[in-house]
């Protein structure tokens, strides 16, 4: 390999990188960038008095057909926030680089949704805004109106993120993006098997977990920024969420709330080959580990270790932190497990009780 590129040597190449670090949000979806851009644009606008009402943000990709016929009206600059945004329906692309105000009648709640479908958006990602409250609070549809199952809430305002928060907002990410490999293959997304009916996970499944993850993370906690394989002395975290905010006094801080640590648990290697229990707890042993040495590294408020079980058996959280649990306490971390399904057969059986009833034939 060449030692120079361009007239640089790869050591000033590697000192500029790390000069110039990526933005803080690089890498993110036109639906993460779409929901960022709305969050920033209501700060604004409640600086400025907006209050009262509902707002509806829709994204388009095609912004330009799209309006063709939907008797809008365009503001150019929206997101320069000199244009008041409460009850109006907006259509816009991920970067609010322009904005038609359809012609929908906010002050009747009950028939915003009703207008949207109508009007052939239903399937366009959309973020509601409810103003009513002392803050704007937002639920963001990424499959459209016409899908009211997918829902994300938006935390339009500053808070410091709980451990119940977190875990709420992971738990939906869960249910809604990873649970079966049709929930992961939606918008034919990255899947994290390479043959779900035999367990066989896809190469690095920890990393397409990540992926979707970020997406929820995102869209919830507006007001933070959430990064992926950040470096320090120790390793490299797999996600880590902090906030550009102000202390007592006033001044710009850094806060470094969460560091996560994800870990598949898988009991095939993704050509199929078994991996012992023994290998599964020493992965569970050394996340532990991870996660208290990144806290510490990074400054971290809180931390967790996120189990995403991917073997054939549920065991349940007590057995399968049994070993490691006491530690966790100890040191303060946060143990989650979420358990990963085969097939949505699987799913509607542990649902129904149908596989604990035959268990409970099988034992007698």
């Amino acid at each position: 390999m060449a030692d120079s590129l361009g007239g640089m040597n790869l050591e000033e190449i590697e000192a500029a990188s790390k000069e110039q670090p990526f933005p803080d949000n690089a890498g993110a979806s036109p639906s993460e960038r779409f929901v960022l851009k709305v969050s920033a644009l209501v700060t604004v606008r409640q600086a400025q008095g907006d209050a009262g009402g509902v707002a509806v943000f829709l994204q388009s990709d095609a912004l330009q057909s799209d309006a063709e016929g939907c008797g809008g009206v365009f503001h150019p600059f929206l997101a320069m926030g000199n244009d008041a945004i409460t009850e109006k329906v907006w259509l816009s692309n991920a970067t609010l680089g322009g904005a038609y105000a359809l012609d929908v009648d906010c002050s009747d709640q009950a028939v915003i949704f009703e207008k949207v479908r109508s009007s052939g958006f239903e399937n366009l990602p959309a973020l509601v805004i409810d103003w009513r409250g002392a803050v704007p609070v937002g639920r963001f549809y990424p499959g459209g109106l016409g899908d009211l199952e997918q829902v994300q809430e938006v935390l339009l305002a500053y808070t410091e993120i709980t451990a119940d928060d977190l875990k709420t907002c992971l738990d939906t990410a869960h249910r809604t993006s990873l649970e079966t490999p049709q929930r992961v293959g939606e918008g034919h997304a990255e899947q994290i098997w390479t043959d779900a009916g035999k367990g066989w996970p896809a190469h690095r499944p920890e990393e397409r977990i990540q992926g979707k993850l970020i997406q929820h993370l995102r869209a919830r906690y507006t007001k933070h920024i959430v990064r992926a394989e950040r470096k320090n002395d120790d390793g490299i975290t797999d996600l880590m969420i902090f906030a550009h905010t102000k202390d007592v006094a006033g001044q710009k801080i850094v806060v470094n709330e969460w560091v996560l640590e994800l870990k598949a648990l898988t009991d095939k290697t993704e050509t199929g080959n078994s991996i012992p229990p023994s290998d599964i707890k020493k992965r569970i042993a050394d996340g532990l580990i991870q996660a208290v040495s990144y806290r510490k590294e990074e400054h971290a408020r809180r931390t967790a270790l996120c189990c995403y079980d991917m073997r054939a058996n549920d065991e349940g959280d007590e057995a399968c932190f049994a070993e490691v649990s006491a530690e966790a306490a100890t040191e303060d971390v946060v143990l989650w497990r979420w358990f990963i399904f085969r097939t949505t057969k699987d799913l509607r059986s542990e649902k129904h009780g149908v596989k604990k009833a035959s268990a409970a034939l099988q034992g007698k």
